[in-house]
């Protein structure tokens, strides 16, 4: 399963929404892409919530993209 995240650039927001859905067991073979407007939050927030990842033991990859087209595909 894929989730797209649109607006990640949103810090409290993103980190927020990906932390409550990896509360759930089946969702820790998921993959995520984030997708905003602008590329510095979105990197910032990419950094985070992939650290955020490790630190929980999860083999998640974020794949960050300003072009919503692809974020969105598969998802």
């Amino acid at each position: 399963m894929k989730i797209a995240f649109v607006g990640a650039g949103s810090i409290g927001f993103t980190r927020r929404l990906l932390s409550d859905i990896l509360t759930v067991p089946e969702f820790h073979d998921i993959e995520v892409a984030f997708t905003d407007i602008n590329p510095m939050n979105l990197d910032m927030v990419t950094q985070l919530c992939q650290r955020d990842i490790e630190a929980n033991g999860l083999s998640i990859r974020i794949h960050s993209t300003l072009d919503r087209r692809e974020a969105f595909k598969d998802a």
